[in-house]
């Protein structure tokens, strides 16, 4: 009876799989697609992220339409096709499918940016699970047990599993988008040059998709799953403060504060992003707020800030890349308490106001990443 209610859960799916492919996905991974409804990638669109439609109406239009689908809407196969942008579904829905992410095959390196290229199999999703690779490709069967009287299913009854692609275990997979994008000047306007070596212990899957309780699929229940929120800008998971260290050095009219990157991009590398460290000193019960220091890259031309697709130039850099020391001129106490609170912002507040968003409190809402204390 159960391998028959799979068989039909599985017909049924595919009758409207391409109509709707991340809604099919619900049916058997319904905490992985409540997470991926709240995450970056559902809402890299035009229609639900405010400040890509905001750059993109400034954006002078070429011949070729939206220029950014390849990475803001791989799913809408009309728009990659016309370059007509609209709002429709799968804007709103899945501009960046669930089955789009787990059909790339490989990641082709380019000059201006790179390309993700998809398996042309159908129903043969990639995916990474350590204790897997090496297998063969998991197919639907099951598995009788008590001379017969049982039967267990295995694997998904809607489309098979290869364990065995590279590029979702070192993290590689996502750079397809999230590497360089070079303007027409040849400058690179995001900074996350990042294609991860052997040696390099963190990916963008450790950081980014950290494991969190809960089963990744009802079939065969797990403990715990890949967070599919993307962990990061919209999702400002804990587990990220674990690959940023703080250390305070004391000094007779001042201090430094060190911050130590331990992923393997510059932290607040895209354009109009701001990084915030904000210093609170607790001393005889009063509480000392210290000026916050700001990290940004501001993209120019001609000494001037402009707009991405302008710029040729950096004007000013004070991003975090492996390490980064700041100076307070302030003193530290015996008996002082030092906070140190490291958040970021979509955007900056001045940059809000250049892209008509200064009424939206969420894209400059400080998300914070880390926070520490020292007793001194």
């Amino acid at each position: 009876m159960k391998k028959i209610i799979y068989i039909t859960l599985a017909l049924l799916m595919s009758s409207f799989a391409y109509a709707n492919e991340s809604k099919v996905c619900q049916k058997c991974h319904p905490i992985i697609y409540d997470e991926y409804c709240k995450s970056s990638h559902r809402k890299a669109s035009t229609v639900n992220n405010p400040i890509h439609k905001a750059l993109w109406d400034k954006h002078p239009k070429g011949t070729d339409g939206y220029s950014c689908a390849k990475c803001h809407s791989p799913s809408d196969k009309e728009l990659m096709q016309t370059g007509i942008l609209k709002d429709n579904k799968i804007q709103r829905e899945e501009p960046i499918s669930c089955v789009y992410c787990h059909t790339i095959k490989t990641v082709e390196e380019g000059d201006s940016s790179n390309t993700n290229l998809i398996t042309n199999k159908n129903r043969e999703f990639y995916t990474a699970q350590k204790e897997k690779k090496g297998s063969k490709k998991a197919e639907y069967a099951t598995k009788s047990s008590f001379f017969g009287l049982v039967k267990v299913s295995q694997n998904s009854p809607f489309h098979k599993i290869d364990y065995n692609n590279e590029n979702y275990y070192n993290g590689n997979v996502c750079m397809g988008c999230h590497s360089h994008v070079n303007n027409e000047h040849n400058f690179d306007i995001t900074m996350l040059d990042a294609m991860i070596d052997k040696k390099d212990k963190n990916t963008c899957v450790t950081c980014h998709m950290p494991q969190v309780s809960g089963t990744k699929v009802t079939l065969n229940e797990s403990k715990t799953h890949a967070f599919h929120g993307i962990a990061g800008i919209y999702h400002m998971n804990k587990e990220m403060g674990k690959y940023i260290d703080f250390s305070i050095k004391r000094q007779e009219n001042n201090f430094s504060v060190k911050i130590i990157n331990k992923s393997n991009h510059a932290l607040f590398g895209q354009a109009f992003r701001e990084g915030v460290l904000q210093v609170n000193i607790l001393r005889d019960s009063k509480t000392i707020n210290l000026k916050p220091f700001i990290f940004t890259r501001i993209l120019a031309k001609d000494g001037k800030e402009v707009m991405p697709w302008l710029a040729n130039e950096t004007l000013k850099d004070t991003l975090i890349y492996a390490k980064k020391d700041v100076t307070f001129k302030s003193k530290i106490l015996t008996g002082d308490k030092v906070t140190l609170i490291l958040g970021v912002r979509r955007i900056s507040k001045e940059a809000a106001k250049k892209l008509n968003l200064q009424n939206n409190k969420e894209v400059t809402k400080l998300k914070i990443l880390k926070t520490e204390s020292f007793n001194f």
